[in-house]
């Protein structure tokens, strides 16, 4: 007898469609291109949601917070290891200064190491650590663009406002 491992289904989904006041998924069906059914299998893990989907998900919910917890949920994502985490903004923005002001120590040790344009093997333990920090910059950076997208600013914030016209 066979057993698989049941896929953790995308809890975001069924979030931001609920947010977005489709309290049936047949109301949603009126903002997604899907039908009731595709959605349900969407919410509850069933069938793979591609980045297509992501996108249409998030234009159809007005929630572009959705792009990213679709990016640290995908495979490339959880390789990476990218991570949407919703800290509160407090939290996430003294995070993101105590990792800046530790910054220069990490700029340092990078500098010393690219000296001559290599990673020997007495450098491989500070060039690792030195890039599990950036992960966490980058965490931290995430978290603070997730909660922009939940406002609705990340876009403009990044593109700058739409022109008219």
């Amino acid at each position: 007898m066979s057993t698989t491992a049941k896929k953790k289904p995308p809890e975001y989904l069924r979030t931001a469609r609920e947010k977005a006041g489709c309290v049936s998924r047949s109301t949603a069906a009126l903002r997604v291109p899907y039908s009731p059914e595709t959605i349900g299998r969407h919410e509850r893990g069933e069938v793979d949601i591609a980045p297509a989907d992501a996108v249409s998900y998030a234009e159809g919910y007005h929630a572009p917070d959705i792009l990213y917890r679709y990016c640290s949920d995908c495979p490339v994502g959880r390789r990476t290891g990218r991570k949407a985490t919703d800290r509160p903004l407090p939290y996430a923005t003294l995070r993101v200064r105590r990792m800046v002001e530790d910054a220069q120590a990490i700029t340092a040790a990078l500098e010393k190491i690219a000296l001559d344009g290599e990673v020997d093997q007495t450098e491989r333990e500070e060039f690792r650590r030195a890039i599990t920090y950036l992960v966490l910059v980058q965490e931290s950076i995430t978290d603070i663009l997730l909660f922009g997208a939940t406002l609705d600013i990340t876009k403009t914030a990044i593109t700058g406002p739409r022109q008219p016209g």
